[in-house]
């Protein structure tokens, strides 16, 4: 598979396993999961999926790989150009949390800078 197929794939799986998630899931500890990103392997037989959740990121991270079955069941449904859909590994993403951390230090950095110009 070349490289604009894979990205396309990989924009396809975002798409759906947002809307699977966010429609299908009838899970209570899945409220408000984002997810950000996908990446296919080069062979297309995994798909890492990178999630964000709201509060208590242990449990529901938990609760979405006890869903995944269910959620390569759907994507079956979804993706008629491939004969097999990929295995899922769903994976916190960090980025989130260290670009916030960043910017406070940045935002306290400012401050003290702007205290010693004064």
């Amino acid at each position: 598979m070349n490289e604009i197929q894979r990205r396309k794939k990989e924009a396809n799986y975002l798409l759906w396993i947002s809307k699977i998630i966010n429609e299908d899931v009838k899970n209570s500890n899945l409220k408000n999961v984002s997810v950000v990103d996908a990446k296919l392997s080069n062979d297309g037989s995994n798909l890492k999926v990178y999630v964000v959740f709201d509060k208590n990121e242990k449990k529901s991270l938990e609760a979405l790989n006890n869903t995944k079955g269910f959620i390569r069941k759907e994507l079956s449904n979804y993706d008629f150009n491939s004969r097999k859909v990929p295995e899922l590994v769903f994976v916190l993403d960090e980025v989130f949390k260290t670009s916030s951390r960043i910017e406070e230090i940045l935002q306290k950095i400012n401050a003290n800078k702007k205290e010693e110009d004064d």
